[in-house]
């Protein structure tokens, strides 16, 4: 499985004007990718942890991350971060979201504490964020 090659067709699949095509070509990649996703091994999940620094290939991680059910945890902290790095509050849900179906609230709001402190996360607001689609609102 090429998943640079994956992220690629899905990348163009996006940018298709025809959107019910565009609809159906990334639901078949993300689906693929998601039946044959590597468990919990973080050798095999390296290009996943890579791909959410990546502008363009973290909206195909998070759109197959929609799809895999359990997450893996060695994923956790990378998606965690992703969403608190996202400028755009509405669309850090797609790295949390699928973080707190599988672990929980509780779990998420210990790995995003251990974040708050990134100079980056912190220049971004990015708990605070990131808080709201974890239900913390007033945390």
């Amino acid at each position: 499985m090429n998943l640079d090659e994956l992220a690629a067709q899905y990348d163009e699949a996006i940018n298709t004007e025809d959107k019910n095509s565009a609809h159906h070509r990334i639901n078949q990649i993300t689906i693929f990718v998601a039946s044959n996703f590597p468990r919990d091994n973080p050798e095999k999940l390296a290009w996943f942890t890579a791909a959410l620094q990546d502008k363009r290939k973290k909206w195909f991680v998070a759109k197959v991350m929609s799809k895999v059910s359990p997450l893996p945890k060695s994923l956790l902290h990378d998606l965690i971060l992703a969403s608190m790095l996202e400028p755009n509050p509405s669309s850090n849900k797609f790295f949390v979201l699928p973080c707190v179906k599988t672990f929980g609230k509780e779990m998420v709001k210990e790995e995003m504490l251990k974040y708050s402190t990134h100079p980056q996360v912190i220049e971004n607001d990015g708990f605070n964020k990131v808080a709201y689609w974890v239900g913390l609102r007033n945390a």
